[in-house]
């Protein structure tokens, strides 16, 4: 049984290591069942228990839904409940860690630090590797959740201290824990190089360990990095395919992320049309999973680009969205930002008061709480008030303050503006050479930056091409495999398809063994027994209890039937046996032979015309015909004395041999339901059987290259008809 539970909890976290969370909660759920009624697998039933509160807490960010967070909660306070653990113990660190995990994402920090240093400290007594590296790791997100790069990269070093002590080969998943650290701490800390050699190492590990959510963040990462890098092309596609990926999954924060990503490089790529369609496609699909930051930032980009393209109504609008949401959550660099661009907006619609408050409001911000994101754009704006009112002095010195920041912050669109600004201040001044100066500056530097802008239009161009490249080969690919949807899966789709028919295989075979040996062995004791039994008490045993005994005995003689047809079911396809001609006017001999007995009971008349020679093997024919035979015997309204014939047609392209009773028939509701396993239309009292016969007919059909099928109306009887086709292949 040990066996069993391990296999299950084998797939089950294969399942949640590739973010197939459905399917790894369902094996999670049935091995927790499994492993409920085999008392001693504790051991195995901690793990389950483990990995249900992982899955769910998988779930919980993912969907962003507190609800799994609870019943994540819950499947831990189960272990502690059912199983007593030792308190310096691998599972008593492995518990500390899901607890700090899933209060890490409900943002509890502090709680989640505690639980794992107590785990840390735990590992650390057991010298346990994996409990170590997974201790500094839960560490090393608090670190980054709350921006402090440095202590991030130095539980980084920990892992790697740990896991070179322990000789642990640099291709084990442990290390990809490492690189996730290095590879978005380097990144907050603008190291881009190491970030994407770290990220490099990431994706590495991650495709070979099928760990798809590392790898959408190492993917992310390298893309960022060829963002920032201006490699916008590469850094497009690296984030297409991470989109691809985290959408596969569902994780929605993340996607969010990716999204945001990708719409701003199409806005530095001055393709705005992409840019804002993208922007506003994600505050209408992920509302939900958009923090009020997020969400902040967005309407301010959105804004930008509305500004940009010469619509200033509609960008002020944008911009009041986003100064009302971070101005209620206190965010003040946020705040500085959004009254920046709406006093810029102002300006362009020539409403200079407003626009003046908007921008003292947004200085007195940005000197109290020395902050610089926008810093150039206010000072620019004031300085154009200042020239609006005649202030040419102030105006003067606000727009070389303005282009001293731009150049800082290599925000060249505001230095144009400013030298723009100077050229008209000195000819207000009359000072005309000043003024031709400052007019060539400008001239030079919008040139340069015109130069850039039809640049990046020809690279968005390249781009668009390389994506609908990259969308034909997909689509190719997917016109050539049924079994590939995405080009970025295709490998790992027909991996998991080809693991999960060797699983299937090796579970049918083992199954057939426990049916044919385990279970029925038991079932014969109970039934020897029991008759044992019956005659030793029948002297003392009254009427009643004599019946009770006749149950008994009804109730082992079914389930013998019903461990024989499941027997019959999963060993259908397990025969090497060659198919070679068949006579089917044989095999209806040797099946009216087989039921004889049941022919005369019922005084049943069976016709049977000129049946074909068909490939397959003589016994599956025989298990075809006495099946749809036996039934069309059963299913006899009372009274009746049993039909059923038996026809072929030929077509061009197949043989449909038919089996017509005058029985009880079928609704036309029920017709698709006969052929499921286990499936019954009428209780046991009224017709015996396991319902199992008809799915082995169905398996049967597919085995031999055809399929089945049956026409019916209710009280007019049958016809059960397969299907051969004469170019078929043996499956």
């Amino acid at each position: 049984m040990t066996k069993q539970l391990n296999l299950l909890l084998e797939d089950s976290f294969r399942f949640y290591r590739e973010r197939r969370l459905k399917k790894a909660l369902n094996t999670a759920q049935i091995a927790l069942e499994f492993g409920k009624n085999h008392l001693s697998e504790n051991h195995g039933l901690f793990q389950v228990h483990l990995l249900l509160s992982n899955i769910y807490n998988t779930n919980g960010l993912y969907k962003n839904d507190t609800a799994f967070y609870a019943k994540a909660l819950s499947a831990l306070d189960d272990v502690k409940k059912n199983y007593p653990l030792a308190e310096l113990s691998e599972l008593s660190a492995d518990l500390l860690i899901a607890r700090g995990r899933i209060c890490h994402n409900l943002r509890a920090f502090d709680q989640s630090r505690q639980l794992f240093e107590e785990a840390l400290e735990i590992s650390s007594k057991l010298e346990h590797t994996k409990c170590l590296v997974k201790s500094y790791a839960g560490l090393g997100q608090i670190s980054l959740a709350l921006n402090d790069p440095e202590a991030t990269i130095e539980l980084g070093k920990q892992i790697e201290t740990v896991l070179k002590r322990a000789n642990e080969p640099v291709k084990s998943q442990l290390w990809s824990d490492m690189y996730l650290l290095f590879s978005q701490a380097f990144i907050l800390k603008q190291e881009y190089s190491r970030s994407l050699e770290m990220s490099q190492a990431l994706l590495e590990i991650s495709r070979q360990t099928k760990d798809i959510e590392k790898e959408v963040i190492a993917l992310r990462n390298i893309a960022v990095v060829c963002g920032v890098k201006s490699n916008y092309k590469i850094g497009m596609l690296y984030f297409l395919e991470a989109l691809d990926k985290c959408e596969s999954i569902g994780y929605r924060e993340l996607t969010v992320q990716i999204h945001i990503n990708i719409a701003t490089l199409y806005a530095h790529l001055y393709n705005y049309e992409e840019a804002i369609k993208r922007y506003e496609n994600l505050l209408d699909l992920y509302a939900d999973a958009i923090d009020d930051k997020t969400k902040t930032i967005v309407y301010n980009n959105i804004g930008n680009i509305y500004l940009a393209t010469d619509n200033p109504e509609t960008a002020i609008d944008f911009f009041e969205k986003a100064f009302k949401l971070s101005s209620q959550l206190n965010f003040s660099d946020l705040m500085a930002y959004s009254l920046a661009q709406m006093s810029r907006t102002k300006i362009l619609l020539n409403r200079i008061e407003a626009a003046r408050g908007d921008a003292m409001l947004a200085k007195t911000i940005y000197e109290e709480n020395n902050l610089v994101n926008g810093k150039q754009i206010n000072l620019l704006n004031l300085g154009r008030i200042a020239y609006e009112e005649k202030h040419y002095q102030d105006a003067q010195e606000l727009a070389c303050q303005a282009i001293d920041l731009a150049k800082e912050l290599k925000d060249d669109s505001a230095e144009i503006k400013a030298y723009a600004l100077l050229t008209k201040i000195f000819k207000a001044k009359g000072d005309f050479e000043k003024a031709l100066e400052y007019q060539e500056r400008y001239a030079q530097i919008q040139e340069t930056f015109s130069k850039l802008q039809r640049s990046r239009h020809n690279l968005d161009m390249e781009i668009r091409h390389a994506v609908r490249e990259k969308q034909k080969e997909i689509e190719l690919l997917t016109k050539e495999n049924e079994f590939q949807s995405q080009l970025i899966q295709k490998s790992q789709q027909i991996a998991w398809q080809n693991e999960e028919l060797l699983r299937a295989n090796d579970d049918l075979r083992q199954f057939a063994y426990i049916a044919s040996h385990d279970l029925k062995e038991p079932l014969r004791m109970i039934g020897s027994f029991s008759q044992v039994i019956q005659k030793l008490a029948k002297p003392h045993l009254s009427e009643a209890e004599q019946e009770y005994f006749k149950y008994v005995r009804e109730g082992v003689t079914r389930m013998n039937n019903l461990l024989d047809g499941l027997l019959r079911y999963s060993t259908i396809n397990q025969s090497q046996e060659e198919f070679i001609d068949v006579a089917l006017n044989d095999v209806i001999a040797q099946s009216m032979a087989n039921l004889k007995i049941r022919i005369i009971e019922t005084n049943a008349i069976i016709e049977s015309g000129e049946l074909p020679v068909l490939k397959g093997t003589q016994q599956l024919y025989v298990q075809l015909f006495q099946n749809l035979i036996s039934n069309a015997l059963k299913f006899v309204k009372p009274g009746t004395k049993p039909f059923v014939k038996l026809s072929a047609e030929e077509t061009a392209e197949a043989h449909v041999i038919s089996i017509t009773d005058n029985g009880i028939g079928i609704s036309p509701e029920n017709q698709a339901k006969i052929f499921e396993i286990f499936k019954r239309l009428h209780h046991q009292s009224e017709y015996e059987g396991t319902g199992i016969g008809l799915a082995i007919c169905q398996k049967i059909a597919k085995r031999l290259g055809g399929n089945i099928g049956v026409k019916s109306s209710l009280g007019e009887g049958s016809c059960f008809y397969f299907v051969i086709p004469k170019d078929r292949k043996e499956k």
